[in-house]
């Protein structure tokens, strides 16, 4: 081998670990499947209830000025990059483009079409129980349903928000509540321990989201049935996210806070 190849090989060699190092770390990702064999619970009355009562379509379906299909946008507010994983219900149609599951870096925006149902699973590491964004837009209405969803666990804050109105969600960084998780996983995460008690209600760690994120299965004032006939739903996760007015103690993060939470040290007083 020339000598001039032999330099170029260990030159190569070199650079390598130095590539990997710079090579930012990322999260978990999700699987690409879009089943799972993990039992979830059930936001009764939500999204992705098929028994759910609901109120009968008074004139025609409505028409999306986008077009024929739903849209979910999501903003990762949080400051880093999550994992996100898309499930549709079975027989349902895929989302269009398939997108897959991956990583969620600061946005993305995803149609899904006619007879749609499923979950969007957001969290730091993937867990079929984490935080999610659950969503329906089917016959016989087609009218758009959304709900966030802690009735299997919490891993992350979520909000959704039609026409500029937060409507599902709650934006409070539970493990920083003053509550202790009685089930933790990585994460982390905190599986829900009434998570097949119909009527909860909902645990300490788990009662500042009441009513406005499913912390239990009938937690039903959680649902938005009938508030995102636009076709677009706008979905935001962190803390600093918009929160429904019906949030208990319905709150924006102070600085003080806001600091505990990302663990970033001072805070720059505001002039």
């Amino acid at each position: 081998m020339y000598p001039s190849c032999r330099l170029a090989i260990w030159a190569l060699a070199l650079a390598i670990p130095v590539f990997a190092e710079m090579e930012p770390a990322m999260v978990a990702r999700a699987p690409a499947a879009a089943a799972t064999t993990e039992a979830l619970g059930t936001a009764s009355g939500g999204a992705l209830d098929p028994l759910a009562t609901r109120a009968p379509l008074v004139g025609p379906r409505p028409e999306f000025a986008g077009g024929p299909d739903l849209t979910i946008n999501v903003v990762n507010s949080f400051g880093t990059p999550l994992s996100i994983f898309y499930g549709s219900n079975a027989g349902a149609p895929t989302p269009v483009g398939n997108p897959g599951s991956g990583t969620l870096a600061s946005s993305t925006k995803v149609l899904f079409p006619s007879n749609w149902a499923g979950r969007i699973t957001i969290g730091k590491n993937y867990d079929p129980k984490g935080s999610k964004i659950e969503a329906s837009y089917s016959s016989p209405n087609y009218v758009p349903d959304v709900d966030v969803s802690y009735v299997d666990g919490y891993s992350i804050p979520i909000s959704c928000s039609c026409s500029g109105v937060a409507v599902t969600g709650c934006n409070v960084p539970l493990f920083n509540d003053g509550h202790t998780c009685g089930n933790e996983g990585p994460g982390p995460i905190c599986y829900n321990p009434e998570e097949d008690v119909p009527n909860g209600p909902a645990s300490p760690f788990f009662a500042p989201c009441a009513g406005a994120a499913y912390t239990y299965p009938n937690d039903n004032a959680a649902n938005s049935y009938g508030q995102c006939n636009t076709g677009v739903i706008n979905c935001c996760v962190g803390p600093t996210c918009p929160a429904p007015a019906r949030q208990p103690g319905k709150r924006e993060l102070s600085d003080v806070a806001k600091r505990h939470f990302w663990g970033r040290g001072e805070v720059v007083a505001k002039e």
